[in-house]
């Protein structure tokens, strides 16, 4: 059993500073890490196949597969951390996130077709509105009524389809999950609504002052090492420009030298800065990500305590 204290009649205010911790927790850092880090290489192996776009197509399918295993696999971890139970392993994390991969498919598929029959009745409602003599009258409350439920239901949507991947780290199937996620999303959708929003807020200030951060460090860092090797840098970012000029077709780019696709790829000092520049927007997504997820989690656990106790 887990040591989380239940809360009483509402969710707490203060689950937005425990979702903060998520910024020290090194485990799931590193387990959305991992994730993407494989998925992108992934990437960059494919993206070199000849055949134009298939290889392209093949990585990138790779790489939404890493960010999904990556969400999972760290959620886990941040349910755990949530409920108060030990965090299990890396590799423990990112075998769950490959193994629930297939239940979050499916269970974002069940709510997209959920969502498009509620598009098919509204639209069988206005074909209504084109009965001759009755039409236009039925439209006059139609129209309303209907929008009404579109607000209800995109609040709704919004509250099922973030709790989706915390029902999972819960370990439910697609069954339980979407039977949990629906009734929290009935029972508090304002609560839920509000403290995802704040969530949201609380994430992103923190990426911007993440990114500012590292924009100081990247230019610290550019600034020491240009008295040094100011050809060599200058060098690379010329072989960085022609090869995004190649990736978009232009044989000929910012310089108006041919792109040198293999001293593009062997240079060390390209890939010294491309890491640079990587691992900097690594840590801008992942790490108010994980405060996101954390916060997620908190919210997940207490609301289920509060519609459905006993699967806590």
């Amino acid at each position: 059993m887990f040591t989380h204290t239940p809360s009483q009649g509402d969710l707490s205010f203060s689950l937005l500073l425990r979702a903060l911790r998520g910024i020290t927790l090194w485990q799931p850092i590193l387990v959305y890490v991992i994730a993407v880090f494989l998925g992108m290489a992934g990437l960059e192996f494919f993206a070199q196949w000849p055949g134009g776009w298939a290889g392209a197509a093949i990585g990138m399918t790779i790489l939404l597969i890493s960010f999904g295993v990556g969400y999972l696999g760290s959620g886990g971890v941040l349910l755990h951390e949530a409920r108060g139970d030990p965090l299990p392993g890396i590799i423990k994390s990112l075998r769950f996130g490959i193994r629930a991969l297939p239940r979050l498919l499916g269970l974002l598929i069940i709510e997209s077709l959920l969502l498009l029959g509620i598009f098919v009745v509204e639209v069988l409602g206005f074909l209504a509105c084109k009965i001759p003599g009755v039409g236009a009258v039925l439209f006059v409350p139609i129209f309303p009524a209907i929008m009404l439920v579109n607000a209800v239901v995109f609040v709704l949507a919004i509250i099922v389809f973030n709790l989706s991947g915390p029902a999972l780290w819960h370990g439910e199937g697609v069954g339980k999950s979407l039977r949990h996620t629906i009734a929290i999303a009935r029972n508090k959708p304002g609560s839920i609504l509000l403290m995802m929003l704040l969530l949201a807020a609380l994430a992103t200030s923190m990426g911007i002052i993440i990114a500012m951060i590292l924009y100081i460090g990247y230019g610290m860092t550019l600034t020491a090492a240009t008295p040094v090797l100011a050809g060599e840098i200058s060098r690379s970012a010329d072989m960085f420009w022609q090869m995004l000029g190649a990736l978009s077709g232009d044989r000929v780019f910012g310089s108006g030298m041919p792109v040198q696709a293999m001293a593009a790829n062997t240079s060390l000092y390209n890939a010294g800065l491309s890491m640079g520049i990587g691992l900097a927007g690594a840590l801008v997504f992942i790490l108010p990500n994980v405060v996101f997820l954390l916060g997620m989690a908190h919210i997940y656990v207490e609301a289920l305590e509060l519609v459905a106790p006993e699967d806590v």
